[in-house]
């Protein structure tokens, strides 16, 4: 899990400045390529960058265009960027997740966007999704939907160690959105042993679908939004 986080640093060395002095000072320190908390001996891999052009354009696409005016503004005017890097579990790391970028958030980062599925939050978004008990919200922070000429899919579930879903973009859009977040939401609940060939039912079973798992073939083997355990292909009965 790859976060991206742009703020107000001049440089790296003004960045470490503000880690040192956060209230507690000393608590919070970041050398060698990693943000610590000294309390508990957490850390998390930091890599420190500049200033990216397209920032803004990378947020709008992940926000879908969901942005303030104000919240725009600022990420355009961001001097520097860093990436904390996560292991894709989640459900292991929410609480070093909800940590880390909450100490990110109050040494002046602006708004947050993983790497690793292309949704992009503000703050107030953020936390109140990862703070929440629901998994439909844990979901909703992780997940985004996609689409090409032929295919409706999620990119995402590989924080959560389960495939990813795709459909055919004959379905009209509101409903491959609705039938890809049920079943994902679905699984992520659930948990269930699935088969190739095996039928989901939507709406009372109104709309069946045949199951069919396959590789990843959407994202190239190696980008951070390939999913290693693979796609299951959603096909209308």
């Amino acid at each position: 899990m790859i976060v991206c986080i742009p703020g107000p640093w001049l440089d790296r060395s003004a960045f470490v400045q503000r880690v040192i002095t956060l209230e507690p000072a000393g608590r919070f320190v970041f050398a060698g390529g990693v943000l610590a908390d000294v309390e508990y001996q957490h850390q998390v891999p930091l890599d420190f960058l500049g200033h990216h052009p397209r920032m803004l354009e990378a947020f709008q696409a992940a926000t879908r265009g969901d942005l303030s005016p104000e919240l725009a503004n600022a990420i355009t005017e961001h001097q520097s960027s860093i990436y904390l890097q996560f292991p894709l579990d989640f459900l292991n790391q929410r609480e070093q997740v909800l940590k880390f970028t909450k100490v990110v958030e109050r040494l002046g980062g602006i708004a947050i966007k993983l790497e690793s599925s292309g949704v992009g939050h503000s703050w107030q978004r953020w936390f109140k999704l990862l703070s929440s008990e629901n998994l439909f919200d844990w979901y909703c922070a992780m997940v985004m939907l996609l689409g090409t000429e032929h295919d409706y899919y999620s990119c995402g579930m590989h924080h959560f160690k389960l495939p990813d879903s795709s459909i055919g973009t004959e379905l009209p859009i509101k409903e491959a959105a609705i039938v890809l977040n049920k079943f994902n939401y679905w699984r992520l609940l659930e948990r269930p042993e699935l088969e190739s060939g095996e039928i989901f039912g939507v709406g009372g079973g109104e709309s069946r679908f045949r199951l069919r798992l396959k590789p990843d073939d959407l994202n190239p083997k190696g980008d951070l939004f390939n999913n290693p355990y693979g796609i299951w292909r959603l096909t209308k009965e």
